[in-house]
C-alpha cells in the first residue's frame, strides 16, 4: 500500500514549522515580529485591514504611516521565511532520499 501525500497539508506544515523555527532561533525575525506586534496593538486600523474588515475613510496621517511601516516590516519578515524555505528544500530533499534508500544511511544527520 502506498502512502498518500497531501500537498496542502505538507506545505502548511512546512510553512508553520519555518515560522516556529524563525521565532525560536532568528533574532532578526523576532525583532521584526515584535515591532509588527507593537504597531498592530497601537493602531487597531492595521488589525482591521489584516482581518479584511472595513476601515473608515478618515484615517489619520499617523495611521497611514503605521500601515506603511507595517507593510515594510511584513515584507522583511517574508524575506526571512523565503530564505529559510529555500534552504529547507535542499535539506528535505536529502532527507527524503535517505528515507527512500537512495543515499544510504551510513552517516548521521545533525
Amino acid at each position: 500500500m502506498t502512502e498518500k501525500i497531501h500537498m496542502d497539508e505538507f506545505f502548511f506544515f512546512t510553512y508553520d514549522s519555518i515560522l516556529k523555527k524563525l521565532g525560536r532561533e532568528n533574532q532578526g525575525y523576532v525583532e521584526l515580529k515584535r515591532e509588527v506586534d507593537k504597531l498592530t496593538k497601537k493602531y487597531p486600523l492595521i488589525k482591521n485591514l489584516h482581518e479584511s474588515k472595513s476601515v473608515n475613510d478618515g484615517a489619520t496621517r499617523k495611521e497611514v504611516e503605521a500601515v506603511q511601516k507595517y507593510m515594510e516590516l511584513k515584507f522583511e519578515m517574508q524575506i526571512y521565511v523565503e530564505r529559510e524555505h529555500y534552504f529547507r528544500g535542499y535539506r528535505d530533499c536529502i532527507l527524503f532520499m535517505i528515507h527512500c534508500g537512495a543515499l544510504g544511511t551510513n552517516f548521521d544527520m545533525v
